[in-house]
Formats: C-alpha cells, structure tokens, sequence
C-alpha cells in the first residue's frame, strides 16, 4: 500500500504542475486569437458578456463561468467554487486591444478551449498545419535524396 501512495505522489508532483501550464499556455492562446477583432464577431462567436466596465476610460467587457461543486458521503462534504473570467479591453475603433483572464476553471487544452477560440485565428490550426508542411517538406527531401 505504501507503494501505492508513493506513486500517487510522484504523479501528483510531475503531473500537476503541467496542468496549471497548459492551462496558462491554453488560456494565452485562447485569449490572443481575438486581439484586433471586432466586438460584434467576438459577441457572435462568444454571446453577449456578462458585464461591461468603462474604469479609467478603458472599455471593459466580461465574460464570467462559475459553478460550485459539492460532494462526499455521509460522514462529510467537500466542494468548492470554480470559475473562468474572460476580460476583453477594446479600443474606440470597437477591436480588442488586450485581454485578462482568470480562474480555476479555465480550458487546459485545446480540445476543452474549441468553443472559446477565435475560428479565423485559431493558433492550433496553424501549428498542425506547419507539421504537415514541414513533414511533406522531409518527405521530399528523402525521396530527392533517394533518387540521387
């Protein structure tokens, strides 16, 4: 049983910490895929925010998820709140000029972050197409090779 916990905690120690990257990493991604876009695409593609905020003539909009979870058994109970706050700053011309976010709730990765990035600037597609540019690219190179 010892065994056991030790390998729990070494996965917890390894494992854990790369969530809370991906998560950052995730969430960056996310959020610059919408700098220079128009408020009215962003509204179409995310709804309407939760609240707007003009503080210190900077035009801020709000997207909020929250949610509380309770669980346990009849000796006790556990729970907590979990949330993701999008913030979008935009500029007069009404395009997002920079971004925030926070929470404990956010998408770690992209399949979890789909509906939340920007379609026409979606950082992923990007990355899976330069793999299959740079694999055709070896592909080539290899049968150039071959036939010299």
């Amino acid at each position: 049983m010892n065994r056991f916990y030790i390998i729990l905690f070494l996965f917890a120690l390894t494992i854990c910490p790369s969530f809370g990257f991906g998560a950052k990493n995730t969430m960056d991604k996310v959020m610059d895929s919408w700098i220079g876009t128009n408020i009215n695409t962003v509204i179409d593609y995310l709804g309407y925010p939760t609240s707007e905020k003009v503080i210190a003539n900077r035009h801020l909009l709000y997207w909020e998820k929250s949610s509380v979870s309770i669980t346990g058994n009849t000796s006790s109970l556990y729970g907590g709140q979990y949330y993701c706050t999008r913030i979008f700053e935009i500029d007069k011309n009404k395009r997002i000029k920079s971004w925030e976010w926070k929470g404990n709730s956010c998408p770690i990765t992209y399949m979890t972050s789909k509906k939340w990035v920007n379609p026409n600037k979606d950082p992923w597609k990007k990355e899976k197409e330069l793999k299959k540019q740079e694999k055709l690219l070896k592909k080539t190179k290899k049968e150039i090779k071959n036939k010299l």
